[in-house]
C-alpha cells in the first residue's frame, strides 16, 4: 500500500491486525478496538479496508470452522508459499504455520495437476499441543510453528 492514500481509520484497522498477529481476528473484535481506542468506524468501511488489505496481501482472509464469517490475519508483505494455517478442532486456535516442504507439494500439485494453491487461504485442521496433552495424545507436535 505504499504510496496510496492512509486515512486514520484505516491505519488504526492495520494497528489491531498487528497487536493480534499471532491469531485471527474478526470484524466484530476489530470494531471493538476502534471503539476502544475512540475510534468508531461502521462496519461496510471496516470491510472495505480488509479487503483491500486482503488485496494487496497483507492479510489474510480465513474460514475458521465452528467461526461465523470471516476471520482474518497480519500477515505483512510475506508472499512466501512456504506458509499456511492450522487450526485446533478442540480449542479452535489458528495459527500461521511456515514449512518448506509445503512449497514442494504446492509445486507438486501445480505441475502435475495443474492448480495452484493459494497458500494464505489453506487451513488444516488437527488438535494443538496444548489440547493433545489435555487429551492424553502424544501425537500432535503444534508447537512447532516453523518447519526446517
Amino acid at each position: 500500500m505504499a504510496g496510496k492514500y492512509k486515512t486514520k481509520q484505516q491505519s488504526a484497522i492495520r494497528e489491531c491486525l498487528k497487536q493480534h498477529r499471532e491469531r485471527v481476528v474478526t470484524v466484530s473484535e476489530i470494531e471493538n478496538y476502534l471503539k476502544e481506542i475512540n475510534c468508531p468506524v461502521g462496519l461496510t468501511t471496516i470491510y472495505r479496508h480488509l479487503e483491500k488489505m486482503e488485496q494487496d496481501g497483507i492479510v489474510a482472509k480465513i474460514n475458521v470452522e465452528k467461526q461465523f464469517g470471516a476471520c482474518f490475519q497480519y500477515v505483512g508483505n510475506d508472499s512466501s508459499e512456504d506458509c499456511f494455517f492450522i487450526e485446533c478442532e478442540k480449542c479452535g486456535k489458528v495459527m500461521k504455520m511456515e514449512c518448506h516442504h509445503l512449497s514442494e507439494l504446492y509445486h507438486h500439485v501445480d505441475e502435475d495437476h495443474h492448480f495452484s494453491i493459494n497458500p494464505k487461504k489453506t487451513v488444516f485442521y488437527g488438535m494443538c499441543n496444548e489440547c493433545g496433552r489435555l487429551t492424553g495424545s502424544s501425537k500432535q507436535s503444534g508447537e512447532k510453528q516453523v518447519c526446517k
